[in-house]
């Protein structure tokens, strides 16, 4: 199993003993607070990011946030093998988002010790995920995507697309509203 960096287990104490505390702070105070801390904690921060109580950021040195993106209450984000959410992107309550996953080849060794396998989660710009929306690694969310509530995203999902269910599969993309029906 990798060895930790003291950055790592410095930023994992930092983020036990001040950001949990913190992510209890409703209102708008907890906001500003949260994003004065977070935006220190993340990889990068391209701009005003919005979130609200109880959410869960692990290994935060592995998430790139975007402009005007939300979290929603209850969010939990591991960031362990890299997680882009790209400009005004919103997601609804307890929304998961994994980019690592144990390892389990290996039946003479327990799980929890045969390390992690790390795959980058990407999320385009303007994308909704719902309520519950769970993503897992190595998934890529292109832009102007909305993924319904209670979605377990396990492959790709393409741009305009809205997808619900689970596994999520597209049910129709979005459109202008140009389009006219004959």
């Amino acid at each position: 199993m990798p060895q930790l960096t003291l950055r790592q287990i410095l930023t994992w104490e930092l983020i036990r003993w001040l950001v949990v505390p913190l992510s209890i702070v409703p209102g708008v105070a907890g906001i500003i607070i949260r994003y004065v801390v977070l935006r220190w904690l993340v990889k990068e921060s391209r701009g005003f990011f919005r979130v609200l109580e109880r959410v869960t950021i692990e290994y935060p040195d592995g998430l790139s946030l975007g402009r005007g993106v939300g979290l929603n209450l209850g969010c939990w984000i591991n960031a362990r093998g890299g997680v882009t959410i790209g400009d005004n992107v919103i997601m609804g309550p307890y929304c998961v988002i994994h980019s690592a996953n144990h390892r389990l080849d290996q039946l003479n060794v327990p799980v929890q010790q045969q390390g992690f396998e790390e795959k980058p989660v990407r999320i385009g710009n303007n994308v909704w995920l719902g309520a519950r929306v769970t993503v897992l690694p190595g998934v890529t969310i292109a832009d102007n995507a909305v993924v319904g509530a209670g979605a377990v995203v396990t492959k790709d999902i393409p741009s305009n697309a809205i997808a619900f269910g689970n596994p999520a599969h597209v049910i129709r993309l979005r459109t202008d509203g140009t389009e006219r029906e004959a």
